[in-house]
């Protein structure tokens, strides 16, 4: 039997997120940025999201600028060269945004509970320092009952809906990513929802994919839209590069409301 498609308008994707609920996103610091569902969830009327970013950047500041963020969960949260994320920033120092914050390893072994379907997964890092001790720090130190070792319990990361942008993409879902993967392919699979833009949609995948691209099986996907340049001012290995003064320019200006509410309405039309 031949598989359904899974081609979806973006607007049907971001459809899926409601106010309140969990939402991760894909791509880590300024590359591969799912901006194009960013900006038209920033569009919607969902309010209150729950952020699950591993490497947070100008798809979650443009959520924060714009009210929709009641908190967000991360391992990093910048503009990697161009500095510090200023709406998230402001948020955070006016004590209007709910934070946890994890290290990269405490980040990565709780998106390995969420997929493996168990409600921690024990680490290693945060026990040299500061950030289990956070208040409200859901992560736990524990004694290890086979070694005794002291380890760290972070706890499954289980986002209601996983927004990425991927280099390829074939009708079925099926999901390439040439470059870094980050998270992607875990939170894909702990997550409930799985909606990717793509640079390309084909009828069926290349034969000649290599060991360095990843592949993010259908079974995990719920929908894929084309959306060329999906990233916006970030990059997305090999098909475009970052471009650092639409980035500086972000920076500069996405304190003003109504630029950035202007910018959120000019992302890639549905």
């Amino acid at each position: 039997m031949e598989p359904r498609s899974k081609v979806v308008p973006i607007e049907e994707m971001v459809g899926a997120v409601r106010s309140g609920m969990e939402v991760a996103f894909g791509g880590g610091g300024l590359q591969r940025k799912p901006m194009a569902l960013a900006r038209a969830l920033a569009r919607r009327d969902a309010t209150d999201l729950r952020l699950v970013c591993f490497l947070a950047g100008p798809e979650a500041d443009l959520l924060i600028g714009l009210k929709k963020v009641a908190s967000v969960h991360f391992a990093f949260f910048g503009f990697d060269g161009l500095g510090l994320a200023p709406n998230f920033r402001r948020a955070r120092q006016s004590g209007d945004l709910a934070a946890t914050e994890g290290s990269e390893g405490m980040f990565l072994a709780g998106v390995e509970a969420g997929a493996r379907g168990v409600p921690f997964h024990p680490c290693h890092s945060g026990l040299a320092g500061d950030i289990v001790a956070l208040p409200g720090s859901p992560y736990r130190r524990f004694t290890c009952p086979v070694t005794g070792r002291d380890l760290v319990a972070a706890p499954a990361v289980n986002p209601e809906v996983f927004l990425l942008h991927v280099n390829m993409a074939d009708r079925h879902g099926n999901l390439v990513i040439s470059g870094d993967p980050f998270l992607d392919a875990l939170l894909a699979r702990a997550s409930g929802s799985v909606f990717a833009t793509a640079e390309r949609i084909v009828d069926e995948l290349p034969r000649d994919l290599t060991q360095h691209d990843t592949v993010i099986s259908r079974v995990w996907v719920s929908g894929v839209c084309w959306a060329p340049g999906g990233t916006g001012f970030t990059g997305c290995y090999p098909d475009r590069v970052l471009d650092w003064h639409a980035g500086l320019e972000y920076q500069q200006r996405c304190g003003d409301p109504g630029w950035l509410e202007q910018y959120a309405a000019e992302g890639v039309p549905a």
